[in-house]
């Protein structure tokens, strides 16, 4: 297709939750845990060759990830913990411009081609 490369790809997505904090959570916990989390994820996109080593990138990607959300010690209910599912499935759209170098050109050449008898 020229200059344009498209993709698509199918992949697993590991996401760990850190650094919460607790927020202006109505249940007054005293801390929010989110469980690590496994998901799958979806993407289609573009690499676009603007010669010179240069091009542009972008793609989406579609990702649904489960998870379980811990209030611990709520105030507003006796300092019992709170318990919840959480269903993050966003949709990430991203655009970039990547240089593309070789390595050889940067260490010199050191490889040469085997010769085929």
């Amino acid at each position: 297709m020229g200059n344009w490369q498209p993709y698509v790809g199918a992949g697993v997505q590991y996401i760990n939750f850190f650094n919460t904090g607790t927020g202006q959570n109505r249940l007054g916990a005293t801390s929010v845990e989110i469980d690590d989390a496994w998901g799958l994820t979806l993407q289609a996109g573009v690499d676009i060759s603007l010669g010179n080593g240069w091009s542009l990138n972008a793609d989406v990607k579609k990702t649904w990830l489960d998870t379980t959300v811990t209030w611990h010690n709520s105030a507003a209910l006796g300092g019992l913990n709170v318990v919840g599912d959480a269903d993050l499935d966003p949709w990430i759209f991203s655009a970039g411009v990547g240089y593309r170098f070789n390595l050889g050109n940067i260490f010199g050449h050191s490889a040469q081609a085997a010769q085929i008898k």
